[in-house]
């Protein structure tokens, strides 16, 4: 008995020794376990912390970029404040000034030159539909810019933030190119039911020290028909042309609202604030965003539409010269010599309604003193190129040529017949008329073979066989050419000719006998005439072969 309760003993003190090594086994795999996560946990965590911190370095790193873009983009002029230094990494910035619109905006429209504009450019829809408007297709949000119009058309990164827009009799809205960026160039008219907008025209130039406010309309005479209304509710719609009232409607529109146009300079961006957003965001049925405008310098694509990401929206904003003389579309569609400007009065059946318009308009606001000058300054053309110099005459020595004279056809005449040419002017006494000359009647036509030399020279522009003697004041005797050598009847040849020294006899000669006779005669008059001349005599001999007309 003793025996047995000494084993049940031994068994129960087994039995729990064993337990107990069981339980603090668990508890060290518990504990292991334990420590496994706990490690765990603090590498996640060092982890996200890691990521985090990354995260906001790289934040941090592209907001000193676009601060350092946005310096490097613009200059703190304040008289020109979008003529800023080229820093765009593309070529097609300031370096290019209008090509880049001229080159982009092609595919998508055609370019026109007018004599009032210049280049201007029509989008392809608005050659197929007379009904087309600008500032439709799209959707506005407001940004630290103000008002800024997101469009759906791929050239209205271009067209909807540069240059102005104006519509012209027979041909609808063009575009005028320019170089200064803004949200959007439009004149805002607003009342409790209505918000609207139109597009100021090339002549709403903007100044940093005036800029333009609500005597917008007023200054540029903007009629109705200009105007896209919506009902306040619909401003933040995204697709905005379903939500535009009829044209038909504007006269009555405008009679009910004001103008609040209201675009200013800020540092170095040009904002347009128009109507108030927290008025507007408070009656409008969907949400109008609130975002950071990023502006990107380089035109990255073909389409560069704008990209909303997250709170930020990025918008394609070249840095643009002013146009140069030299640039011009590649093509051009059409050539329009007159332009006739519609201001948005000519189709208002109401008149009535449109003077009461016209009226409500002047009284809203007078344009300032300092308001910029509405004239248009079309940019320069291109210069015409010079033409080309023509080339100096050939000076031709007398001693290599017999006489110089223009041809001219003639009829064969014969030889008995009198050729009366114009005298050249005389050289010594220019005071006293040249004489006509009558030919000879012993300077008969040249034989066969004299002609066949003669006509060569005659088919020269530069060589006539024409003799012209000049030598006293009151007479310039002239050999006439024979009728056959067709001579000009201005021919006019170098007086005293004489052959180079070496020259066989006869070289640049093609006289007969007879001629050389005359000519020799000629000569001996002239050393007579000057003899005379010496000696104070006045009166000159006769000869037997020239008949002289003082």
């Amino acid at each position: 008995m003793n025996k047995f309760s000494v084993l049940l003993a031994v068994a129960a003190l087994a039995l729990s020794s064993a337990c107990q090594k069981q339980q603090t086994e668990a508890e060290r795999n518990a504990e292991v376990e334990r420590e496994v996560q706990a490690r765990l946990a603090a590498e996640r965590q060092a982890a996200e912390q890691q990521r985090l911190t990354q995260r906001q370095d790289e934040l941090d790193a592209r907001v000193r970029e676009l601060s350092a873009q946005q310096r490097a983009t613009a200059t703190p002029e304040p008289e020109r404040p979008t003529e800023r230094p080229a820093t765009a990494s593309t070529a097609e910035s300031a370096g290019s000034s209008y090509s880049m619109f001229y080159n982009r905006l092609e595919p998508h429209g055609a370019w026109l030159e007018t004599s009032t504009y210049g280049y201007v450019w029509q989008p392809r829809a608005a050659q197929q539909s007379p009904t087309w408007r600008p500032y439709v297709d799209g959707h506005w949000v407001y940004t630290d810019a103000g008002w800024t119009w997101i469009s759906e058309e791929p050239f209205g990164w271009a067209t909807y933030h540069y240059g102005r827009w104006t519509r012209l009799r027979g041909i609808g809205w063009v575009w005028v190119p320019g170089e200064d960026w803004a949200p959007a160039w439009v004149s805002w008219r607003t009342s409790n039911d209505y918000v609207g907008w139109a597009p100021l025209p090339p002549e709403a130039r903007f100044e940093v020290r005036v800029g333009i406010h609500n005597w917008a309309d007023n200054y540029y005479d903007i009629g109705p028909e200009q105007y896209c209304f919506v009902p306040t509710r619909e401003i933040g719609t995204e697709r905005i042309e379903r939500a535009v009232v009829p044209a038909e409607q504007n006269v009555t529109i405008v009679n009910q609202t004001t103008n609040v146009t209201n675009i200013t300079y800020n540092n170095t961006v040009i904002v347009n604030q128009g109507p108030n957003y927290d008025e507007l965001r408070a009656r409008s049925q969907q949400p109008i965003r609130r975002l950071k405008l990023e502006r990107r310098t380089a035109v990255e694509s073909d389409n560069p539409r704008p990209v909303v990401k997250g709170e930020v929206v990025e918008i394609t904003a070249p840095v643009i010269a002013p146009a140069k003389p030299a640039e011009r579309p590649p093509t051009v569609k059409q050539k329009v010599t007159e332009t006739v400007v519609e201001r948005g009065w000519e189709r208002v059946a109401d008149q009535r309604a449109a003077q009461q318009a016209r009226a409500k308009i002047k009284s809203e606001a007078t344009p300032p003193p300092n308001a910029p000058s509405k004239t248009f300054v079309k940019p320069a053309p291109v210069a015409a190129q010079a033409p080309a110099a023509s080339p100096a005459p050939r000076a031709v020595a007398p001693a290599a040529v017999r006489s110089t004279t223009t041809p001219a056809p003639t009829r064969t005449a014969p030889a008995s017949a009198i050729q009366t040419p114009a005298a050249p002017r005389p050289t010594r006494a220019p005071q006293t008329p040249a004489p006509t000359i009558a030919s000879s009647p012993r300077m008969t036509p040249p034989p066969a073979r004299a002609r066949a030399t003669a006509a060569p020279l005659a088919a020269s522009p530069t060589a006539t066989p024409v003799a012209t003697a000049t030598s006293s004041p009151r007479a310039t005797p002239v050999a006439t050419p024979p009728p056959m050598a067709q001579a000009s009847p201005t021919a006019t040849a170098t007086p005293g000719f004489s052959p180079p020294a070496g020259a066989p006899r006869g070289f640049g000669r093609t006289e007969t006998k007879e001629q050389r006779r005359a000519e020799r005669e000629l000569r001996k008059e002239q050393r007579a005439e000057d003899k005379r001349k010496r000696r104070g005599e006045t009166q000159p001999s006769a000869t037997p072969s020239a008949t002289v007309s003082p």
